[in-house]
């Protein structure tokens, strides 16, 4: 499996609220269990199903980012998929871990 554009997106609470004649922030600060973390993955197939099946299920799973961290208990959303010309036997994939 290759894992393209990992990107983490924090779950920061705040809220820029625009006022007649100026602004005011509203703050419930940043809350880590919110957290996403999103890329693009190339799979087999058979990894595909797999995957496939961990999302159908609901299953908890752990994941190993590129630095080498270690996110226990994330739940995975196939956010989309596609087959790609040529070879029948792997998908691409966008995918998104949210921490539980």
């Amino acid at each position: 499996m290759t894992v393209d554009g990992w990107q983490v997106t924090p779950d920061d609470r705040q809220t820029l609220i625009e006022t007649i004649g100026g602004v005011a922030v509203q703050d419930f600060g940043h809350c880590a269990e919110g957290d996403k973390i999103s890329c693009t993955i190339t799979t087999t197939k058979a990894d595909a199903e797999i995957l496939a099946n961990y999302w159908h299920n609901r299953q908890l799973v752990t994941v190993e980012d590129e630095t080498g961290a270690i996110y226990e208990n994330m739940r995975l959303l196939i956010k989309n998929y596609s087959y790609i010309k040529g070879f029948k036997k792997y998908f691409k994939a966008t995918i998104e871990f949210w921490k539980v």
